[in-house]
């Protein structure tokens, strides 16, 4: 009997320029999928390989010629041209006969693939699940969301939610701790806290015009909430340069503060009662400290549990540990019935170190901070 295939895949249009040369944006992002559930798929009796814009991979993989998709759109093969590729209702029919031709698969598994693909793959009758990492940061480890075209996958995600509960509680503990320490700046109540992203995000792709956004475009409405607040802080993204056109915004705007304290820290200041973003995921972490956040553009995946439609895919479900296990990818393979899963607790910080990221998360988790 001839095993299930699994193809792990990923963002495979995406570009970043390394040395003069564009090369994949999430090359990374698919080998480290392999690491976490190729492993635990194989072991789980799917055959896996993968499909990606990746050519010094050769074993069990497929590579995206993703110039030839460039080409065939008339675009350039930059992040401008990556704005404009996504935003396109459709691809041309060539195009996603190949791109359908390298998913010969049973479950095609990705993290955060583009939509074009999603749909392709859907109308296509293939099952996918998309890995999505959760907004929320602070847990006992970073969580990912797992959206599918697939009821009886969804139903699997939901008997594995991690509850909204559980993250507004733990964002009690670490408010509580910081009650101990020193404020990181001296504020008045009713502070407004702006949130930096990186500009070239996928987040910051308005798909409706083809362009970036950025916060110079809701200059109004910013002015608006900061002649309203005691006071203003921006705090940027880490990764956003200082000659970004939002950056730029904010240096005119004399009145806003600039600070890099830690953003939990900073959340949990009773003073700061509004947190404004374009559409950071910042956001979603504030509303669980309890504060007003200002959505100036609108969230970049869906989360919750909704089921998956006729025609598409269900919310990205938080998940517990269970995800990355042998155990709950044979389940998915072989169908099993549901009254066998059991929650499966975070391991503190496994995904975090394989990452090689923490969001800020290590600075707050001190035991004396």
């Amino acid at each position: 009997m001839p095993k299930s295939k699994l193809i792990l895949t990923g963002d495979i249009f995406r570009p970043f320029l390394v040395n003069n040369r564009w090369e994949s944006a999430t090359w990374k992002n698919v080998r480290w999928l392999n690491g976490i559930i190729g492993s635990a798929a194989s072991l789980a009796g799917w055959e896996v390989s993968t499909v990606s814009w990746d050519p010094a991979l050769t074993r069990d993989h497929q590579d995206v010629d993703v110039r030839e998709i460039y080409d065939a759109v008339k675009l350039p093969l930059n992040v401008e041209g990556w704005c404009g590729l996504i935003s396109q209702p459709a691809l041309p029919a060539s195009i996603e006969s190949r791109l359908l031709s390298l998913f010969g698969a049973d479950l095609v598994v990705g993290y955060e693939m583009p939509e074009h693909l999603l749909r392709l793959l859907n109308r296509a009758g293939i099952a996918v699940i998309d890995v999505v990492l959760h907004p929320v940061r602070f847990l006992d480890d970073i969580i990912f969301a797992l959206r599918t075209n697939r009821q009886d996958i969804h139903a699997r995600l939901l008997r594995h939610e991690i509850q909204r509960n559980e993250m507004v509680r733990q964002a009690g503990f670490i408010k509580a701790k910081a009650a101990w320490m020193k404020p990181p700046l001296s504020l008045s109540p009713g502070a407004l806290l702006l949130l930096g992203q990186v500009d070239t995000d996928r987040a910051a792709v308005d798909t409706s015009t083809g362009r970036l956004r950025n916060l110079a475009d809701h200059a109004e409405g910013l002015l608006e909430l900061i002649v309203r607040s005691s006071t203003t802080l921006f705090r940027p993204h880490p990764y956003q340069p200082t000659d970004s056109k939002s950056f730029a915004l904010v240096k005119r705007l004399q009145s806003v503060r600039l600070t890099n304290a830690n953003y939990y820290h900073l959340l949990s200041q009773n003073e700061i009662e509004t947190v404004c973003a374009l559409n950071s995921s910042g956001l979603v972490e504030a509303e669980l400290f309890g504060k007003e956040a200002v959505w100036l553009a609108p969230p970049c995946y869906r989360f919750g549990t909704d089921q998956p439609e006729e025609t598409g895919y269900g919310a990205a479900v938080a998940q517990d540990g269970a995800w990355y296990t042998p155990a709950f990818w044979e389940a998915v393979r072989l169908k099993t019935g549901l009254s066998e899963e059991h929650p499966v607790p975070l391991t503190p910080n496994r995904l975090r170190r394989s990452l090689n990221a923490d969001w800020a998360f290590s600075t707050i988790d001190k035991v004396v901070a």
